[in-house]
């Protein structure tokens, strides 16, 4: 009965110790990811990155340009007036009216010129909403590119420590044996490698997770914890 009891509880702990592997296999970082909070890393992105303000300036300008384009109608066309009194004899400009004349003068090269300036000017605007459209498209894309590799640089260092603490607990463990003399130096120095390694794994880890974050911070304008 007792060798009984013994074999169900080895055959629990080999159970358990399973399912633990097979978690730490089935590290994710899809659980992780929030499509809400990452439409707000893109509108952030949209609202303050300086090339996406700079498009905008842009559409103002040729937005502007048509404006002043559709005024030129206006420039072509020209007024003036001459006043002969009626008891002023001019020798060298002899006039045969006399009182207030008024003329109306039209530039009829000005006048073609307009609707094509008019049409340069639309053309022009449709090429910055254009830019703008393709350059929005390319940002959003970005931010969520390095979004993603910020999360993996979390799970990475989350994993990392994880892998640390278990390596320095061996370590320990490890020590203790070989105090007493239950273990070999070999076995002692390849938990101390370990150790070391997963320390060493755990610091690159952190340092890319820095970059990462500075890398999406970059094109948000704003401290990641910023956005709630």
């Amino acid at each position: 009965m007792l060798m009984i009891k013994k074999a169900i509880k080895a055959s629990l702990l080999l159970v358990l110790l399973f399912f633990a592997g097979q978690a730490k296999s089935q590290e994710t970082i899809m659980t992780d990811v929030s499509y809400e909070y990452l439409e707000k890393l893109v509108a952030t992105a949209l609202e303050n990155y300086p090339r996406t303000k700079n498009a905008s300036s842009r559409i103002n300008i040729a937005e502007s340009n048509i404006n002043k384009a559709k005024l030129n109608w206006l420039t072509p066309v020209s007024l003036s007036y001459v006043h002969s009194p009626e008891n002023n004899l001019n020798v060298v400009n002899p006039t045969f009216f006399s009182g207030y004349q008024v003329g109306v003068f039209l530039n009829i090269g000005s006048i073609l010129q307009t609707p094509s300036n008019i049409k340069i000017a639309k053309e022009e605007l449709k090429i910055a909403k254009n830019d703008i459209a393709e350059y929005n498209l390319t940002l959003s894309t970005e931010v969520k590119r390095r979004y993603f590799s910020y999360l993996q640089a979390v799970k990475t260092v989350q994993i990392a420590s994880r892998t640390t603490i278990d390596a320095e607990t061996n370590l320990v463990h490890m020590k203790y044996k070989f105090e007493r003399g239950e273990v070999a130096l070999e076995s002692y120095n390849t938990a101390l490698d370990r150790a070391g390694s997963s320390s060493l794994a755990k610091v690159a880890a952190e340092g890319t997770l820095l970059s990462t974050k500075a890398s999406l911070e970059e094109l948000l304008g704003v401290k990641l914890e910023e956005i709630k």
